[in-house]
């Protein structure tokens, strides 16, 4: 192999290798957009309970692997988990007791934390 080829065997190759690293990381830079806030309404007898991506993403510095991959605690389809979502399965811990068990956030059981979540209409 004389030089030329060499060098045009390893520029392909720097080049592959730069192809399949983006492949794996997103662009430096690039954010994945903040999607909009909605509301859980199935919580009677209890006012609506307001969902802020924004707040959680940005203030709280989490991101969406937490919730949405491992462990998988939401779809990515938005509301998909409401009608499974009683409180009796967040203060065992599941969906947002997951995190709202009293040492990583506030606890779901705690009954004078109830109008942190529920919103009066």
């Amino acid at each position: 192999m004389n030089s030329r080829q060499r060098s045009f065997a390893v520029a392909t190759m720097v080049f592959a290798s730069i192809v399949l690293w983006l492949g794996t990381h997103p662009a430096l830079g690039a954010e994945i957009p903040v999607p909009k806030d909605f509301s859980y309404e199935e919580t009677k007898p209890l006012g609506p309970v307001p969902f802020s991506h924004k707040f959680h993403v940005t203030e709280k510095k989490l991101q969406c692997p937490e919730c949405h991959v491992k462990p998988k605690l939401f779809e990515m389809k938005k509301l998909a988990a409401s009608s499974q979502m009683k409180m009796a399965k967040l203060n065992e811990g599941q969906f947002c007791g997951t995190c709202h068990n009293g040492q990583k956030a506030f606890a779901t059981k705690d009954a004078k934390a109830c109008a942190r979540c529920h919103v009066k209409k």
